[in-house]
C-alpha cells in the first residue's frame, strides 16, 4: 500500500511535502516554547526528573 502510494509521487512532490512538514514542525516547536515560557510551572516528579502538571515541561534532575 505504501509502495503503491509512493510510486505515484515524484521525488519533487515528496521533497516539497517534507519541507512543508519541517515548516509546520518548526511552528509547533515555537508555539510549545511560548506556552512553556508563559506557564507558571508546578512541577511534580522523582529524583531523576520532574514534569510540570500544567504544560508537561520536563526538567532532568539527574543524569
Amino acid at each position: 500500500m505504501i509502495r503503491e502510494r509512493l510510486a505515484d509521487r515524484t521525488t519533487q512532490e515528496i521533497k516539497a511535502e517534507i519541507n512543508q512538514l519541517k515548516a509546520n514542525l518548526a511552528l509547533l516547536h515555537s508555539e510549545l516554547k511560548a506556552i512553556e515560557q508563559s506557564c507558571h510551572h508546578q512541577f511534580k516528579g522523582n529524583t531523576y526528573y520532574e514534569t510540570c502538571i500544567k504544560c508537561d515541561k520536563v526538567h532532568t534532575l539527574y543524569y
